[in-house]
């Protein structure tokens, strides 16, 4: 089916509140097997591509091959640039075909993020590509695990509802004690700031940092005023240890490559099936 923005998938979510999730579009192994879950489940989803995960793999091509898996879905996806920092990273996403940008000026001073993400949004908005933006900061690194990251800082709700009306930006993202990466002890999630963002702005709320917490927090998040939810780390690291529980089980001279491709595609697929039941999205494509 056509490609879609996020801003369309995560309005209908918003106003049934359910999640989406957003799973990295890394490589072809992430991609078929969301997808095929996602088809399977009759379920929007959202795929991104991050740079910053995946550096030896240029924007353009990375892009491109999601933007063109989206394109031969039965279901609703579309396609984002994840944390893009620089206005040219968002004109080579563009250029690439995707439907949906994020800006993250997060580690601008405010006055700062606010010019350079209206700057975005008007260039984006010019082509009709949405624009996804973070106000706030938010900790940890999904790059290096363990590594501390940028200082967490809350988003602050009125200071939500001034940059989204300055600015024009479609999805927002924000810092509730949610981290990128692997949580270090008990996650602290202030559900009670996500609801009062959501009740003064009217655009959908994203959610960095979701993976790796308990399945019983994922419909209070969804119903606290989350209606994207980027997932990544988890399931990485569940792919990971699927491959090496394989390796080990087989004998080295009878593995080959491939063989871990279609492993690693069945792993994406059986994970992405089970999130998408948990941030209850499945059969909102019907």
């Amino acid at each position: 089916m056509p490609l879609v923005n996020s801003k369309d998938i995560l309005a209908e979510a918003r106003q049934k509140r359910y999640g989406v999730p957003s799973l990295l579009a890394g490589n072809l192994e992430m991609i078929v097997g969301t997808i095929k879950a996602a088809e399977e489940k009759r379920s929007p989803l959202i795929l991104a591509f991050n740079q910053e995960v995946t550096p030896q793999i240029p924007l353009e091509l990375g892009l491109s091959v999601a933007v063109d898996a989206a394109q031969r879905t039965r279901v609703p996806v579309a396609t984002i640039l994840d944390h893009g920092y620089r206005l040219e990273d968002v004109v080579r996403a563009i250029k690439a075909g995707t439907s949906s940008v994020m800006f993250d000026g997060s580690g601008l001073p405010y006055e700062e993020n606010v010019c350079q993400t209206r700057a975005v949004v008007e260039l984006a908005h010019a082509v009709g590509v949405c624009v996804e933006a973070e106000l706030g900061g938010i900790a940890g690194s999904s790059v290096i695990i363990g590594e501390e990251g940028p200082e967490a800082h809350l988003t602050d709700p009125d200071q939500a509802a001034d940059f989204v009306r300055r600015t024009g930006v479609d999805v927002l993202a924000i810092s509730f004690g949610n981290a990128h990466g692997v949580y270090k002890g008990k996650p602290e999630l202030d559900l009670k700031r996500v609801g009062q963002i959501h009740t003064k702005v009217e655009i959908p709320l994203a959610m960095h940092g979701a993976s790796g917490l308990a399945e019983a927090d994922y419909p209070k998040i969804v119903e606290s005023g989350i209606s994207k939810v980027c997932y990544y780390t988890a399931m990485a690291l569940g792919a990971s240890n699927d491959l090496k529980k394989m390796m080990a089980e087989q004998n080295e001279r009878a593995t080959i490559y491939h063989h871990l491709i279609a492993r690693a595609i069945d792993y994406f697929y059986t994970d992405t099936k089970r999130l998408l039941d948990i941030v209850g999205c499945s059969g909102a494509a019907n």
